[in-house]
């Protein structure tokens, strides 16, 4: 069935008014309401596929799954969900090719930059996977008590509610993922409902990787389903990357609900130029840092301070850089 379900993916992501289900218990399926979003291609603005939209049945459906999954997969030990984890890496390092292409069309970054970003998505399921069969308790002093002895040993959670942004669909997912499942969690990834397609993908190859029915669940939606997923009371981790505004609301739900939280909710990053710098390697790296990933990304130079000795060189060799940015088809690898 899942070479099946990767056979309709990939014609899906190159074709025109495609669709995507949900990921629930390694199984796709529509949302319970019916509900769909267009999907744009931002290149052109046109709309390429559709994709079901997940609501309060879907969350409920799929974290009752995940609950329903997380003692065995918790138990299973760490050697287990390694193996499975060094699987998915050996099928996502093969499979680099689509899904760039299923990236370039869903976000507009070029796909030559998502060539360079994807082809060490891989290395985050390896690594957690070694660091998974590593881990070790601890025995701290107890302040010097030689009468006393503190023991430290971490345990899994349960059920992860993790909300991915537009920006960077796959890598965000993965890390978020990677330790998430190495750990003995289990997981509902909430994929931006602009940029569902690869998340869902990974959903199948971590199935066909050996995860089991509900330890991995994708669920495309908006700010309503992301709402949903927090406040469900099985839900014991909320991870959020995304903006200030979703951070706040998630946020606040955590806080009432007394569960783990993390999120890092965008960015605004300041680039400082100093009088001492090699000149055109400054400006090779401020462009760098302002025009990658089309912008479109937290760590992005958004403000740059220059010193004013050199300010108006560096304004001018910056200006000429970037005029000479090539922009056009993403998918064209001459795209800047």
């Amino acid at each position: 069935m899942l070479r099946t379900l990767r056979a309709r993916w990939v014609h899906r992501c190159r074709r025109n008014m495609a669709h995507f289900p949900l990921f629930v218990q390694n199984e796709l399926r529509e949302a319970a309401d019916g509900a769909t979003i267009d999907i744009e291609d931002p290149a052109t603005g046109a709309s390429i596929a559709t994709c079901a939209t997940a609501g309060p049945k879907d969350v409920a459906a799929a974290v009752d799954a995940a609950k329903a999954a997380w003692p065995a997969w918790r138990d299973v030990g760490a050697k287990k969900r390694a193996t499975i984890l060094r699987r998915a890496a050996q099928e996502l390092r093969r499979r680099v090719p689509e899904l760039c292409d299923i990236e370039t069309r869903q976000t507009g970054r070029p796909l030559r930059e998502y060539k360079a970003q994807l082809g060490r998505v891989p290395e985050w399921y390896e690594y957690h996977a070694s660091l998974a069969e590593t881990t070790e308790g601890a025995a701290p002093n107890f302040i010097g008590d030689p009468d006393h002895l503190c023991l430290v040993q971490r345990v899994p959670l349960g059920v992860c509610a993790l909300v991915t942004p537009f920006n960077h669909p796959l890598l965000i997912a993965s890390k978020k993922l990677a330790p998430c499942l190495a750990t003995g969690n289990v997981a509902v990834v909430k994929p931006s409902e602009l940029a569902p397609g690869s998340v869902l993908l990974l959903g199948e190859i971590l199935a066909a990787s050996g995860a089991p029915p509900g330890v991995v669940n994708v669920l495309p939606g908006g700010a309503d389903a992301a709402t949903a997923l927090a406040s469900h009371e099985d839900v014991a981790r909320i991870d959020l990357t995304g903006g200030s505004a979703a951070g706040q609301a998630l946020g606040a739900i955590a806080g009432s609900r007394g569960v783990s939280y993390g999120a890092e909710l965008a960015g605004h990053a300041p680039l400082l130029v100093f009088d001492d710098v090699d000149l055109d390697q400054a400006v090779a790296g401020a462009c760098f840092a302002a025009f990658l990933a089309a912008g479109q990304t937290c760590v992005s130079a958004k403000r740059i301070f220059v010193h004013s000795s050199i300010y108006d060189a560096f304004a001018a060799k910056l200006a000429r850089r970037a005029d000479q940015l090539r922009v056009g088809d993403p998918s064209a690898p001459e795209t800047d």
